[in-house]
């Protein structure tokens, strides 16, 4: 894995064991699941965890083809040569010609925190899509060689399960919200539609955008009480997107915050929306249409909640 990246695992083992000390019912209400929710996903990390550890400790690596249901995997990286994990989720019951999602992480968080909880396993279950969640190396934004690691994971995941070019999708949630405007422009045509979660696009991001995603659908879902990600910049996101004519879906969660699960009413139909090709629910322009965040750094961070 690297020297860097072994250090990086050594570490979210110890958040998660240190997770486990403090599990309680009331500390998960306080994330916003149910105590029966909130074991699963610590069960489900774990198991994802433990899978890691066993094929980097035995060097048998597990093929990307043939799972069902969660799994971890790890796929060799052709930038440097070290093997980088990712999550996956493969429907039990897929069907043929499924869709593939590469799905961004947030921050704090891991691709295994992402895609433990039973959410996205539902949207991909009723949908026929597989979901690959790639850890990114724990790079703020995806930035530098995790940029090539979500890459790889969309044309490894896609020849493993002979998805359809025309079927792979980029989406994020918090961060990885961010970073679907950051890094998916680089070779903008790999995806179909897009689907930002929790975040934003950034002033320095327009150009990239509206140059390679002119005729890209995009969704954008938000909560109206988001306590990290100011609600205004995902409606200013969908503004400016509409303003300059990209296909713009908006659904904004009137009591959602930024825990995942007060999302799930719009996050469910804005990722039906996104499946089926369809685009509703695009914003009137405003006058914020012209106005968008500066940087990433603007909300506080340190607020978000972990997972």
């Amino acid at each position: 894995m690297g020297e860097d990246q072994a250090e990086a695992l050594g570490s979210r083992l110890a958040d998660d064991m240190m997770e486990f000390d403090m599990a309680s019912d009331d500390a998960a209400k306080a994330i916003g699941y149910t105590p029966a929710t909130y074991q699963e996903r610590l069960r489900n990390g774990a198991l994802l965890d433990a899978s890691i550890v066993d094929q980097v400790l035995s060097g048998k690596y597990l093929a990307l083809g043939g799972a069902s249901g969660l799994a971890e995997r790890l796929i060799k990286s052709t930038t440097d040569g070290t093997w980088q994990p990712l999550a996956l989720y493969v429907p039990r019951t897929l069907k043929p010609n499924p869709t593939l999602v590469v799905l961004l992480h947030g921050q704090p968080q891991t691709e295994t925190n992402l895609l433990a909880p039973p959410y996205f396993q539902t949207l991909a279950d009723s949908t026929n899509s597989i979901i690959a969640a790639p850890w990114g190396r724990g790079n703020y934004d995806f930035y530098g060689v995790a940029s090539d690691d979500v890459y790889q994971t969309a044309e490894d995941v896609a020849k493993a399960y002979g998805i359809d070019p025309h079927r792979v999708y980029l989406a994020g949630y918090s961060m990885g919200g961010f970073s679907v405007f950051k890094i998916g422009p680089t070779h903008g045509a790999v995806w179909h539609s897009v689907l930002c979660i929790a975040g934003s696009i950034l002033n320095s991001e327009t150009a990239s955008v509206l140059k390679v995603w002119r005729y890209t659908p995009i969704y954008v879902v938000n909560g109206k009480l988001d306590q990290s990600i100011p609600p205004l910049y995902g409606e200013m996101t969908a503004d400016w997107l509409a303003g300059v004519g990209v296909p713009t879906g908006f659904y904004q969660e009137p009591k959602g915050t930024h825990f995942l699960p007060t999302l799930m009413p719009a996050l469910t139909q804005a990722w039906r929306d996104m499946i089926a090709g369809v685009v509703r629910n695009t914003p009137a322009v405003s006058q914020n249409g012209d106005s968008l965040p500066g940087s990433l750094g603007t909300p506080d961070l340190d607020k978000m909640p972990p997972r």
